[in-house]
């Protein structure tokens, strides 16, 4: 498939996009090694449970599927599992991305699947049918590249979970990511998490031609599935 980038001349956030801190995958790789010190790969989180959940029909479809921020790729393992074509997956860390590897390969997917490492803000993404970001919106300050470089790529269907930003919940969580902030300042950890407006998401999503198909809840995160207009999918 085609690798589809945006316009830099007409998206001055991609044409001006910062480089990445390279402290933020050293900070991954360091929580990858303790995830996997005792030999096993980490679980699938409850949040990427309902997630998956919400996509149900991959068996029916059986799309290829983009994961940004993959990490260990126990979702991309798990769509793959339940009728995906093939997966990729892409993840700032080195060590999610042979967590990742290993994970593919010991589930003998490995030729059904291509990791690699990179900011997915800006580098080059292949087109695939689906495009998946699991808790992985909250990670990015400049969610407007994130969304500019992803959006483009997904050919039918893009799918998120991010924490919520309405109501009760919404406030929970920026107090949360506040307090964090602080801990993390402190610290001297490079890795604030960010509480997103979904309505700027959806938004966003609308003007590329995606409506709502599935949307719930888990807990304090929203999770959301969009589907490309037939007329936009071509």
């Amino acid at each position: 498939m085609p690798t589809v980038r945006p316009d830099p001349a007409t998206d001055p956030a991609e044409c001006c996009a910062p480089p990445t801190d390279p402290r933020i995958a050293r900070h991954f790789d360091h929580k990858m090694r303790e995830r996997t010190a005792g030999g096993a790969p980490p679980p699938l989180h409850e949040v990427s449970a309902q997630l998956l959940a919400q996509l149900a029909d991959v068996g029916e479809t059986a799309p290829s599927v983009l994961e940004i921020g993959c990490g260990s790729g126990a979702l991309t393992m798990a769509l793959l599992e339940r009728g995906a074509q093939r997966a990729s997956g892409v993840d700032l860390s080195p060590g999610s991305i042979d967590a990742a590897r290993r994970r593919a390969s010991e589930a003998d997917l490995s030729d059904r699947t291509s990791f690699r490492v990179g900011d997915a803000a800006s580098i080059d993404l292949e087109a695939h049918d689906w495009v998946v970001l699991d808790r992985v919106i909250c990670c990015y300050r400049d969610v407007s590249r994130l969304l500019a470089n992803s959006i483009p790529v997904a050919q039918r269907r893009f799918a998120f979970s991010v924490p919520d930003s309405r109501g009760v919940f919404g406030l929970m969580n920026r107090i949360e990511e506040l307090i964090e902030g602080v801990v993390n300042t402190v610290r001297g950890r490079p890795c604030p998490g960010y509480v997103h407006d979904i309505g700027f998401i959806t938004e966003r999503l609308a003007q590329a031609g995606f409506r709502p198909v599935r949307t719930a809840n888990a807990g304090r995160w929203y999770v959301g599935v969009f589907e490309r207009a037939e007329s936009d999918a071509g």
